[in-house]
């Protein structure tokens, strides 16, 4: 349990200092799973989920009830993989991520404009 406190506290730290979230909801808790849902101020949210049993990870930015982009690790199928916005259903291979980073990421895809660099 104590993984998966930690990880909680580090993806609840970041949401803290982030100015595109809103507010976050934990949907589960348990000894090897968790999964949150991190609601940005534009209205999308983030579906958080890590199960340290089968280590898997998946960050997904969800619009209008549906995945506009993401990153997931799968450890039976391909490893980390990207889900691009271009093409959300799409997988191409890509190097580990952690929430913070995937945070970074959506906040340059969906809330900086290209004047900004």
């Amino acid at each position: 349990m104590l993984k998966i406190l930690l990880l909680l506290e580090r993806i609840v730290t970041a949401c803290r200092r982030s100015p595109i979230v809103d507010t976050y909801t934990v949907l589960t808790l348990r000894a090897d799973v968790l999964k949150l849902r991190v609601h940005l101020v534009d209205g999308s949210f983030i579906e958080v989920f890590h199960n340290i049993a089968t280590g898997k990870s998946a960050f997904a930015l969800i619009a209008a009830e549906s995945r506009i982009y993401g990153k997931d690790k799968d450890n039976a199928k391909m490893g980390w993989h990207v889900h691009p916005a271009e093409n959300p259903e799409t997988h191409k291979p890509c190097d580990p991520v952690s929430f913070e980073e995937s945070l970074a990421e959506v906040e340059a895809l969906r809330f900086r404009s290209p004047q900004d660099g």
